[in-house]
């Protein structure tokens, strides 16, 4: 046991030079490393910098464009809604042009004037008719005046001459 206890401890003496060394080194090492990423970071305080204005610009870039992406959505919504109405004035349109085009109204409106003036043409037809008529019942009952006129003034006339 002894024999084991003193391998132990030389193995340990040297393990722990072994450890003392690997731990210098390690330790140098890390200090090199620092100071290399000290050196790194004072180089590219700069670019770190502008890395992060590019990112808070990104950041603004991004709202301004969901704001104007919400703007254009209201906006074609809006289009959309106009489109639909502008549809529907084009066919309203459409059915009274093709309203005004059918001929069927006008049709039966120059059929109505042309009965008109036929009934027109009767008209004065019956009342020319009435009119001579009239003027020879005119006539006539003068002449009938005259004629009676004269024939009672010829009974007293040809009695004074007998």
């Amino acid at each position: 046991m002894h024999q084991h206890k003193s391998g132990i401890e030389s193995a340990l003496k040297e393990t722990k030079g072994f450890l003392d060394k690997l731990h210098n080194e390690i330790s140098r090492t890390l200090e090199k490393i620092g100071s290399r990423e000290k050196y790194i970071n004072n180089q590219l305080e700069h670019l770190v910098q502008e890395y992060r204005g590019a990112q808070a610009q990104l950041s603004e870039a991004r709202e301004r464009y969901q704001q104007g992406n919400g703007g254009v959505t209201e906006r074609t919504r809006l289009l959309s809604e106009v489109t639909e109405e502008l549809e529907k004035v084009k066919q309203e349109m459409e059915e009274k042009g093709s309203s005004m085009t059918d001929g069927t109204p006008l049709v039966k409106i120059k059929q109505s004037l042309t009965k008109l003036k036929q009934e027109t043409v009767q008209m004065d037809i019956r009342i020319g008719v009435v009119e001579h008529t009239l003027l020879q019942s005119k006539l006539k009952e003068k002449s009938n005046m005259t004629r009676d006129m004269h024939a009672a003034a010829t009974p007293e006339s040809a009695i004074g001459f007998y």
